[in-house]
């Protein structure tokens, strides 16, 4: 059986506990705290307490639209509304959200806007085209799937929430890069050189350099050490 890389930074911890033992509470909140803050439109307090949608569903609206307002195309509140409820329903117990009210339109639209134009200033600044849904290749046992974002070799991982980022969106972005790097190896495309979460209801992003946060996560060892590892825990996972 096939499992999704985000699935499996997520459902699976345990493997990352022995490849990134660094991985802890306190070098979370030091990753945080380097953070870049970025001009965004607030979101009004009185419509997100009106809001009526769970609050997963709406930001995954939001993330929707802003994909429409980056392809330059007409904002359908329907196909959004699809695309978001079918995403939740692959990684959570998601339900049919029934019709969205003007209030979570202006929300879903202030997130989108947001996330739009942080992207293409990030492709602006990069001098290199912005790529929606690029691919992160598979591994064993684990299938191939997509990102959010890249511009250039720099993979952006979208997240929406009230909070900081926190343990498993690291872990998220840094199964991405080993499966990048074990495909480079392979010679199967490209390692991805920097990683950055983005937040953009926040106004908040950091941005990491590869190489100095796998050394700083897995205590030293190299990378070429952190992938053999993996390789032998995913492989001893599959006679278990």
């Amino acid at each position: 059986m096939q499992i999704d890389p985000r699935s499996v930074a997520r459902e699976i911890p345990g493997i990352f506990d022995e490849v990134f033992p660094q991985l802890t509470p306190g070098i979370v909140a030091h990753f945080n705290s380097g953070a870049d803050d970025f001009d965004i439109q607030q979101i009004p307090s009185t419509l997100l307490a009106q809001s009526t949608l769970q609050r997963a569903m709406l930001f995954e609206l939001g993330y929707s639209v802003g994909e429409r307002i980056l392809a330059n195309t007409t904002i359908d509140w329907d196909g959004c509304v699809d695309v978001a409820f079918r995403r939740q329903q692959a990684f959570f117990d998601a339900k049919p959200p029934g019709e969205v009210s003007s209030g979570d339109k202006a929300l879903a639209t202030i997130v989108g806007e947001n996330l739009a134009t942080r992207l293409t200033r990030m492709s602006d600044e990069g001098m290199s085209p912005l790529v929606l849904g690029p691919a992160i290749p598979g591994l064993e046992w684990i299938a191939s799937g997509r990102g959010d974002f890249s511009v250039g070799r720099t993979l952006i991982e979208v997240k929406c929430t009230a909070k900081r980022f926190g343990a498993p969106d690291y872990r998220q972005v840094a199964i991405y890069w080993l499966l990048s790097y074990a495909a480079a190896l392979e010679g199967r495309g490209d390692e991805w050189e920097h990683l950055i979460l983005l937040n953009p209801r926040r106004g908040e992003q950091v941005s990491l350099r590869v190489d100095s946060f796998i050394s700083t996560i897995s205590s030293g060892r190299t990378k070429v050490d952190v992938l053999q590892l993996f390789m032998s825990l995913i492989g001893s996972r599959l006679t278990r």
